[in-house]
């Protein structure tokens, strides 16, 4: 073959991300089998979770819900440093079609709550992945990291932050008190504490990390709302609370109940706060190195009182 025919059959493999591959690829969705005849190289991501997870693998995104419509915070902050450039395609709640088409995908990642509607007409823009990110566990949320690693050619390089994960949680776990009492994990807004169960993203994580989790999924719900009198119904012995630095909590009106003051984890001085919009909006594979170095630093997994900058002040 001559040089000028050898470079033009070599081109389509050399445009493509180093180290990924050329074969067609199939893998399972919420919505069945997708099948691509290569692996995609401009993607759309409308879930946090998805942008953290292409980045992880080397792959920056042609587009991503990360804007602010209808009332969504935007990119987590351990995010935004490493989205500055990255189209915005609307938010997670009202992403825009006509910012999608402009960004020419050749794939689609959607979430399977809040895209459950509108997911059929992602699918005429651009083969259209289809994910239950916001709803997952850890598990799940691992299993989409080698899913999407395969739709965009980087399997290889997939497994290797799974295995890097699986070490570094196991470091982890060297930490956990054992027999440390269970925990219940929330949510808490200004008007809201949602309960994380065993089921959830940030809830089963905790567990991975070396604590057990108080509360199971209940009715099918991996997280759920609850009022003062359902937490002490609860009663946990250690509360971890995911908030936010620029909201008021529901919590800190709740702590002027005496009620609150009966709650195990109050008197044993084990409450704990996290930023929720880094722990459990982000939900990929650098929001969980973050997770883990927090989970160690606040003294959680120890059981002990939390350190500077993890406790609970109302």
């Amino acid at each position: 073959m001559r040089p000028a025919h050898l470079l033009t059959a070599l081109l389509p493999a050399l445009l493509l991300a180093p180290g990924a591959s050329a074969a067609p690829v199939s893998v399972p969705t919420d919505r069945g089998t997708l099948s691509l005849p290569a692996p995609a190289r401009r993607v759309v991501a409308l879930e946090y979770s998805f942008v953290d997870t292409l980045l992880a693998l080397g792959v920056r995104p042609v587009g991503a819900a990360l804007g602010t419509q209808g009332g969504d915070r935007g990119a987590p902050p351990y995010l935004r440093p490493k989205v500055g450039g990255i189209p915005h395609t609307g938010s997670r709640g009202q992403p825009s079609l006509e910012a999608m088409a402009a960004a020419r995908p050749d794939l689609i990642l959607a979430d399977a709550l809040v895209h459950k509607d509108s997911a059929a007409g992602f699918g005429r823009l651009a083969p259209t992945a289809v994910f239950p990110s916001r709803r997952a566990d850890l598990d799940e949320l691992n299993n989409q990291t080698l899913q999407i690693g395969r739709l965009v050619g980087r399997e290889a390089a997939a497994r290797q932050l799974l295995a890097d994960q699986k070490t570094l949680i196991a470091k982890a776990r060297a930490f956990a008190k054992k027999n440390a009492p269970t925990f219940v994990a929330g949510v808490v807004t200004p008007t809201s504490f949602t309960v994380h169960t065993q089921g959830s993203f940030a809830g089963s994580f905790l567990e991975a990390v070396g604590r057990r989790n108080a509360v199971p999924v209940r009715d099918g719900q991996t997280q759920f709302e609850t009022s003062l009198e359902g937490l002490v119904a609860l009663n946990p012995q250690t509360l971890v609370l995911f908030t936010a630095p620029d909201e008021k909590p529901v919590t800190d009106t709740w702590a002027k109940n005496p009620l609150w003051q009966k709650l195990s984890a109050v008197k044993r001085g084990r409450v704990y706060t996290f930023d929720r919009d880094d722990w459990t909006r982000g939900r990929g594979p650098t929001a969980l190195k973050l997770m883990t170095a927090q989970a160690i630093e606040s003294r959680f997994l120890q059981d002990a009182a939390p350190a500077r900058g993890y406790q609970y002040q109302p």
